[in-house]
């Protein structure tokens, strides 16, 4: 009777141990296994890899190759997050200009290339930049029921999956703050809903202003088009920035 009652008390525990045993096997098996949250879809990966890229830049009838690697987990725990929204019910485009390892690893080899062409220039620099961005295929967010959802980006995010015009724009804000270059983005709610990215130059080549803010000239980048060069915009651009025109100029992640 005295057996049995001791064999009842330890019994418990037993099973504890072997549970906890089977979390710490099942923890081990599982440990490549990575879960993400991408929208609304809950997805298992298995051993995320590191994400290789290669762009081509040009300037003055030169190329310049470009290597960029992007940790998979750093371009998940972007993906995984919820897109934010400002005070005025508008989404916080300023949060996704993102000066992160992958962006600074970005300007810092653009640099490298200004510096061999022109190391005084900021034209130079601004240019490469634009034309790095310019690789990037411009796409629009995904639509549900015929509505298309707004959904910003952070420059990581649109190296992997591409982007749409505030995207394109966040990408070259992040690179030339990194680069340390003074950026803004323009944003015209009337184009309808497009959104351009401006830089401030030393060197401006005799390039006019698009636009005086605090007193400051910046040059208009237009960032969906490969076909507009630093300091072009369209017609139907310049003359809406008359027409509720916003600039966007405090990155709290830059």
């Amino acid at each position: 009777m005295l057996e049995g009652k001791k064999y009842c008390k330890y019994m418990p525990m037993r099973a504890l141990a072997a549970i906890f045993t089977v979390i710490i096997l099942a923890a081990s098996i599982l440990a490549p296994f990575t879960y993400i949250v991408n929208g609304n879809h809950f997805v298992l990966r298995f051993d995320v890899e590191d994400i290789e890229k290669e762009y081509e830049v040009s300037y003055g009838g030169q190329v310049y190759t470009i290597e960029v690697t992007i940790p998979g987990d750093l371009y998940y725990s972007y993906a995984d997050k919820s897109r934010l929204r400002a005070s005025n019910g508008w989404m916080d485009y300023a949060a996704y200009v993102v000066v992160d390892d992958v962006v600074q690893d970005i300007a810092d080899k653009l640099k490298i290339i200004a510096e061999t062409i022109d190391k005084d220039s900021d034209y130079v620099l601004a240019s490469l930049i634009l034309d790095f961005v310019h690789q990037t295929t411009y796409k629009r967010d995904d639509t549900i029921n015929g509505i298309e959802i707004e959904y910003p980006k952070t420059p990581v995010e649109t190296l992997v999956e591409r982007g749409d015009c505030e995207d394109l724009s966040a990408l070259y804000t992040s690179i030339a703050l990194a680069a340390g270059l003074d950026s803004i983005m323009f944003m015209f709610p009337d184009n309808p809903g497009h959104m351009a990215a401006g830089v401030h130059l030393e060197d401006n080549r005799g390039l006019k202003p698009f636009y005086t803010y605090d007193g400051v000239d910046y040059y208009f980048c237009e960032t969906t088009s490969s076909a507009k060069h630093l300091g072009e915009s369209t017609e139907s651009t310049y003359w809406n920035r008359i027409s509720g025109m916003e600039v966007i100029s405090d990155f709290p992640n830059a």
